[in-house]
């Protein structure tokens, strides 16, 4: 249930909506007793020691106009409407841009920026408290108090969305360049691998995660997936207090943000002696994991990671022929890659009190993220001399700094494959330029 509420309220989070709508809740929280019980303006100065300021607040309030003050917020009504539409019909041009030139999944990225969400939220809650002010003032025969606050609010709202239109402005004439995209999203990427502050699994927790996936393949019992979906998010630390009650032994089959089937192997357990036992298993996974309809951001950097990917396989097509995007995309993958590999895999095993392993997860170090997203642009980037270049820096890099023996090997794996990448190239001179990216990080691997 824990894991359920986690995943919901991430998904709230990353929605668009979520913020304007709570913006313009609160808004109208503090709006709305401030008009309906007649707050005058300058009482909340005096209050706040500006005397001489709410002396002279407390004239206009005795002579402000209420006609005056329905036209300015029928005005200012008006002209968030206007902002609104603004809003949307730029984002829309700036964002079918983008998919076309970058890839049609940048645009969550864009779509969930804070300015973009800060925007129609401002401009929401400037409409409706010039709305609620409007509402206020029709009431009877209001003080000039009333009018004065209703004016203020909206205006203060109003000005504030007008601060945000410029920012907003900047941000989606960002969005059609490729550099910015690739910044935002490499920055995004680093930043889910450094957030990762699981414990570093050392040698002896990898062997014996291996030693229990071995077991469950040979004596274990496959749990299916009850039904379809992203796998957002699993309670490890919950599956393991549970599995440890019944004295099971669990392997989780997959990993964050893989696609499940229904009746497809979930999780193999060990130690199963009753074939309907595993319904109680089933119902203990679908309590303590999440599922989504669509890939999202978790706690695993691999969304970002694809996204950045995509970007440069895109650009290395024929259509686009853009290898120095491809490139960029490539250092800030190595760059997560590296952070990674230099502080080891996360523990994804949990143990007996005992010390005895009883839950096993799939790995998410370095030896699986790197070849997942540098693979397919090294395969793409096959006749591009630079792209290959910047692989085989980065990967010696990689191969260097890495702690354990999966990532230095994941990283040959990589390397050699742009070894035989550079064989393929049909100019000498290309061959060469990469050939000495590969010499030169040999030349550190064997220092």
């Amino acid at each position: 249930m824990r894991t359920r509420l986690k995943g919901l309220v991430s998904a709230a989070l990353e929605s668009l909506w979520f913020v304007p709508l709570a913006m313009l809740a609160v808004s109208q929280a503090l709006v709305l007793p401030a008009l309906l019980t007649g707050v005058e303006p300058s009482a909340a100065l005096s209050l706040a020691g500006l005397d001489e300021f709410a002396e002279r607040v407390r004239e206009l309030e005795s002579g402000y106009d209420a006609g005056a003050a329905r036209d300015l917020l029928t005005m200012i009504a008006g002209g968030m409407v206007t902002v609104i539409s603004i809003v949307f019909s730029l984002s829309f041009v700036a964002l079918t841009l983008t998919s076309q030139q970058i890839g049609p999944r940048i645009i969550d990225f864009w779509l969930q920026a804070n300015v973009t969400q800060a925007l129609i939220g401002l401009s929401l809650s400037a409409f409706f408290a010039a709305l609620s002010g409007l509402l206020v003032l029709t009431q009877g025969e209001p003080g000039g108090a009333a009018s004065l606050t209703a004016v203020l609010i909206a205006s203060a709202l109003g000005g504030l969305t007008l601060v945000a239109v410029v920012l907003f402005a900047t941000r989606m004439s960002e969005a059609i360049r490729a550099d910015a995209t690739v910044a935002r999203v490499g920055d995004l990427f680093v930043g889910a691998v450094v957030a990762d502050r699981a414990p570093r699994a050392d040698a002896a927790e990898v062997r014996d995660a291996e030693a229990l996936e071995a077991l469950a393949r040979a004596e274990g019992r496959a749990i299916p997936a009850a039904s379809a979906g992203y796998l957002a998010a699993v309670d490890l630390d919950g599956l393991a207090d549970w599995a440890r009650g019944h004295g099971l032994r669990l392997v989780l089959v997959a990993r964050e943000n893989d696609h499940l089937l229904p009746g497809a192997p979930l999780a193999l357990a060990v130690g199963m002696h009753d074939a309907d036992g595993t319904r109680g298993v089933e119902d203990a996974l679908r309590e303590r994991l999440a599922l989504t309809p669509r890939r999202r951001r978790t706690g695993v950097a691999d969304f970002e990671g694809d996204a950045l990917s995509e970007i440069a396989m895109r650009a290395l097509s024929p259509s686009l022929n853009d290898p120095f995007t491809a490139m960029a995309c490539l250092d800030r993958i190595l760059e997560g890659c590296l952070r990674l590999a230099r502080r080891g895999p996360p523990s994804r095993l949990r143990r007996e009190p005992g010390g005895a392993a009883v839950l096993a997860a799939p790995g998410c170090g370095a030896a699986w993220l790197a070849p997942r997203l540098i693979h397919p642009i090294i395969h793409a980037g096959r006749d591009h001399a630079q792209v290959l270049e910047t692989a085989a820096r980065g990967l010696s890099a990689l191969r260097e700094v890495a702690v354990v023996p999966e990532d230095r090997d994941a990283a040959a794996r990589l390397i050699a494959r742009v070894a035989r990448a550079a064989e393929a190239l049909g100019d000498p001179d290309d061959r060469a330029l990469v050939q000495r990216a590969l010499a030169s990080g040999d030349g550190r691997q064997e220092g």
